[in-house]
């Protein structure tokens, strides 16, 4: 069973990309499963999943990701149990670290779960205009990918402003896979990226634990 972790700043575009990623993995025939916070993000109108084609469930009380490792192991085993499915999609909140995600995945210990590179989108129209005023959480999610998604491409006004973002996130990850597209309108770098995700990412790398709630500065009770 595949895991795909699609991380993001709000408003980057993941509800979209998962949208676009189900009808791929749909039409290869697979079974797939979508955990995320807030299941009104996703949608079961009917508008873009059709009922009966993708299983949805979802996690409340706010960053579980950071903190309720129990709620995220109990709904993987209750959807491999009940529902099999070939690839899992997790979408986490704004705030969470996806990699920390994934290590707290590893060692639960669910037998046959593989994982494909760790997305992370951001908004080039967002970031063309605030490239000096990320936060330090924002700046660890970037530097965490292993696929960095820019997305929103139609909405900046050349490639020299591409290119700036290009760069500037190479900086925060020197390592990560760039690739610019838009998730709405498609085309043949949406479907690159879709493609990779279809691979099995096997690199390891150390972990520090982070509190990402302390990290953003949001304040909950």
């Amino acid at each position: 069973m595949k895991c795909i972790l699609i991380g993001g700043f709000p408003g980057s575009g993941k509800t979209t990309l998962i949208r676009k990623l189900v009808e791929h993995l749909g039409k290869q025939r697979q079974k797939v499963a979508v955990i995320v916070n807030d299941i009104g993000e996703i949608g079961n109108d009917g508008n873009m999943i059709p009922k009966g084609e993708v299983e949805t469930r979802e996690i409340t009380s706010g960053c579980v990701y950071c903190t309720l490792k129990i709620s995220m192991e109990y709904t993987l085993r209750n959807l491999i149990a009940s529902y099999n499915p070939d690839t899992i999609i997790i979408e986490p909140t704004g705030i969470a670290f996806p990699r920390q995600i994934k290590k707290n995945i590893e060692n639960m210990g669910i037998l046959g779960i593989t994982f494909a590179p760790i997305v992370n989108l951001v908004d080039a129209d967002r970031l063309s205009r605030e490239t000096g005023e990320l936060q330090n959480f924002m700046k660890s999610q970037i530097g965490e990918a292993e696929i960095l998604g820019i997305n929103k491409v139609e909405l900046i006004n050349n490639r020299e402003e591409l290119l700036e973002i290009c760069l500037f996130l190479r900086k925060l990850n020197p390592e990560a896979r760039i690739i610019h597209f838009s998730a709405r309108q498609g085309g043949e770098n949406l479907d690159k990226l879709l493609g990779l995700l279809e691979e099995t990412r096997g690199r390891k790398m150390t972990l520090e634990m982070k509190n990402s709630i302390q990290m953003s500065g949001v304040s909950a009770y």
